[in-house]
């Protein structure tokens, strides 16, 4: 079964950006764009695993991983969308414009335990982001897309990222970690 590692995005009760969201939603919707939003579980997934073979070892591999790790700031100020490897979908997402180096050294990381442990996960170049919902590509191009997003206003949304969570895809939890506390 597939599993991923992921950082946890915590904005749900943040009114600010409630407030937001609704209003970006509805733009999109009057735009005719039909989305499969993912509501309340928004996170950055930073390895992605296609199978359960060394759940219980890479599990071990993360703990020692996560233990190093101190919570850390990032801004999120950016809106946009990509098509998904297959060209099924176009992911829109949310992004920061100077991601912490701390979250691209954990993906690092977890792709080197991966490695060691001869893991089958996916190789794409690490583009981390915060998936917001999907949309059909037979329904709408990127580029028209993309036309929509850019037209909504992106307000700066900060925050401190300090959970990561080992899960199964649209699954159970196998550990969540809370981060250290404090940031460098």
């Amino acid at each position: 079964m597939a599993n991923f590692l992921e950082i946890k995005i915590p904005v749900k009760k943040d009114e600010g950006w409630n407030k937001w969201a609704k209003e970006m939603r509805s733009k999109i919707r009057a735009a005719g764009i039909p989305v499969r939003w993912q509501m309340f579980h928004y996170h950055m997934t930073i390895l992605f695993l296609d199978d359960d073979n060394c759940v219980k070892d890479l599990n071990q591999e993360f703990e020692q991983c996560m233990s190093v790790f101190y919570s850390l700031p990032i801004t999120i100020d950016k809106l946009d969308a990509f098509t998904t490897g297959d060209g099924a979908s176009h992911i829109i997402y949310l992004t920061s414009s100077q991601v912490p180096s701390q979250i691209l050294t954990i993906a690092d990381d977890a792709r080197t335990l991966a490695d060691s442990l001869n893991a089958n996960y996916d190789k794409r170049p690490f583009k981390p982001h915060v998936t917001l919902g999907r949309v059909s590509a037979d329904k709408v191009s990127l580029e028209q897309l993309q036309s929509v997003l850019h037209r909504i206003n992106q307000p700066m949304f900060n925050c401190i990222l300090n959970e990561a969570e080992h899960r199964y895809f649209r699954g159970d939890k196998i550990k969540t970690w809370k981060l250290k506390y404090g940031y460098h």
